[in-house]
């Protein structure tokens, strides 16, 4: 039997992670021991809950390319135009797109997406037409200085969302005046999409309009809607308000960061939310901090999920693991660079998926196998470690689409039933879902994609 850091090795290379190394470096870069588990998931792997979606029922596409993130860690910011390499990371995000479609060519891909969203939401057999809205929800909420940030934080990247932009308006088809780019929720002046990311963008795509919460220098205020989203039980207390762009919007693509959070585990697709709902604040603890409560608890974010203004729109998941992090706030360093997993060196990956739960779920298992006790953790007192217990606990939910003491999810009045499928992988090293080790499989399938 080969030796583990080997067998590392090989399955990384099988899988696309295109990683060239001598036996000198592979030693030096030897993962660290693994730690004493501060969690381990209520569920079994390869045990599936709930219902798969998509063209291909609870596909989730995994690309990694190392070629993507030249960055060395030391010189200058993770988001500099010279440390991302857009050729490549556009070539990941047409790859990832045809593999989720089973297509060969971006625009048969996109007509596949808009197709089938539209037949699951009885909207009947049609692509996408001109003059209706998409909103494109990123994630910028540590834009601490507003528009001029420029620290080193993670948050959205120009090149991930030139990369969309360029995918949307050619061969999606999408006309530029059509499509909203947002992070609209209020919070000071955080989540202002900064010039970093707005000036080269807007003069490639200058009709793309672009939402955050001040509106200034040609961003759009979110011009609230109250009562655009109700949840569940009366005892959740988050904001009722949406912006205008996602109300009025057809479709949504929900785009987010590969990250830990210092008291969620981890902040994902399902958390990306929080940023769309005008008083996030509210609440804001109860369900951010799944550790302190029950794996049975109900969650508000399920609601988000299946609210037919945010979930019920959103007809492509994306996550942009590029620079995947331990946390949520501070400085990406060296600290979070995966050695666990890839040899030392960064994350390198995007994911993508029609299945809210499916995505999700991967992203947490990729984030808890190369983190481990230390996923989430940022060193401040107040969060100690630990706060990945139970942070499975809205996958759960949103799979099942009720909870055991309340009944079934109702966001807006409207049942939901099962949102998605979840399950865990059966290891860190082979990564099979349900679909990857049974072609009858239930749960979910991790296409690796390659060439």
């Amino acid at each position: 039997m080969m030796p583990e850091i080997t067998r590392r090795k090989f399955v990384q290379l099988a899988t696309g992670s295109a990683v060239a190394s001598c036996m000198g470096n592979m030693v030096a870069q030897q993962p660290p021991a693994p730690e004493e588990p501060l969690w381990t998931p209520s569920d079994p792997p390869n045990t599936p809950i709930g219902q798969a979606k998509g063209i291909f029922p609870g596909r989730v596409t995994w690309v990694r390319d190392v070629r993507a993130t030249p960055w060395d860690g030391k010189t200058g910011k993770w988001w500099e135009e010279k440390n991302i390499n857009q050729e490549v990371l556009d070539r990941m995000f047409s790859r990832s797109l045809c593999a989720l479609t089973g297509t060969t060519t971006d625009k048969v891909a996109w007509e596949g997406l808009f197709r089938y969203f539209n037949r699951t939401h009885a909207r009947g057999d049609q692509g996408y037409r001109p003059g209706e809205r998409i909103a494109v929800k990123i994630n910028v909420n540590n834009a601490y200085a507003g528009y001029h940030d420029a620290d080193n934080n993670i948050d959205a990247s120009t090149h991930a969302v030139r990369a969309l932009l360029r995918q949307l308006t050619g061969p999606g088809g999408v006309p530029q005046r059509d499509i909203t780019i947002c992070d609209p929720s209020p919070n000071g002046n955080q989540r202002a999409i900064s010039d970093r990311i707005y000036v080269p963008l807007h003069a490639e795509f200058p009709e793309v309009h672009w939402v955050d919460c001040q509106g200034k220098f040609g961003r759009e205020a979110p011009a609230w809607v109250e009562g655009a989203i109700t949840y569940s039980s009366p005892e959740t207390k988050l904001g009722s308000g949406l912006a205008r762009c996602v109300v009025e919007a057809a479709y949504l693509i929900n785009f987010a960061l590969l990250k830990g959070h210092e008291i969620s585990g981890v902040t994902l697709c399902a958390k990306n939310h929080f940023g769309s709902i005008r008083f996030p604040w509210l609440d804001h603890g109860k369900y951010v901090a799944p550790r302190n409560r029950s794996m049975d608890a109900q969650n508000g974010l399920v609601d988000l999920m299946g609210s037919p203004n945010l979930g019920g729109k959103t007809m492509l998941y994306i996550i942009d693991g590029l620079y995947g992090t331990q946390t949520n706030v501070g400085n990406v360093t060296e600290r979070d660079r995966w050695r666990r997993t890839f040899n030392g060196e960064w994350s390198a990956s995007y994911f993508m998926s029609q299945d809210p739960v499916a995505i999700d779920s991967v992203g947490l298992d990729f984030l808890r196998a190369e983190f481990q006790g230390d996923l989430g953790f940022s060193g401040a007192k107040q969060f100690p470690k630990g706060s990945i217990k139970n942070c499975d606990n809205y996958l759960h939910e949103a799979a099942r689409g009720s909870n055991a003491a309340f009944g079934p999810y109702k966001p807006n009045g409207v049942t939901v039933d099962s949102l998605g499928v979840h399950e865990h992988w059966n290891n860190p090293v082979d990564r099979k879902y349900s679909r990857n080790l049974s072609p009858g499989g239930k749960g979910i399938e991790l296409f690796t994609v390659t060439g």
